[in-house]
């Protein structure tokens, strides 16, 4: 089953491995996962848990909160480090921002 969160997400994941000039099998690598899972996961078929999330911040750059939901949240501190960032701080961090929005929207 698809999920259309997923689906946004693999969209997003297929954008970023072809900016950085990466095929399938060297995205799988960074993720640690089959060539097959990975396409998976670009089709929305399979999800990202937090410990991929992470790995892609720390392997590629990516930033977690674009990835997961296309913004690119200028203010969050994480980003404008250059020193390795505690994973704990970045996930913090992240759930602080999404609860902000939600109180935001209303959707709480």
């Amino acid at each position: 089953m698809v999920y259309e969160e997923n689906e946004q997400i693999g969209k997003r994941l297929k954008k970023i491995r072809q900016n950085a000039g990466l095929d399938y099998p060297d995205m799988a690598d960074v993720l640690e996962v089959s060539e097959g899972h990975y396409r998976k996961i670009e089709r929305g078929v399979y999800g990202l848990d937090v410990k991929k999330i992470l790995m892609l911040y720390q392997r590629l750059k990516v930033d977690p909160l674009y990835l997961l939901t296309g913004d690119r949240g200028s203010e969050l501190s994480y980003k404008n480090r250059s020193e390795p960032v505690d994973k704990n701080s970045i996930v913090c961090e992240l759930l602080d921002y999404c609860k902000k929005q939600l109180a935001e929207t209303g959707e709480e």
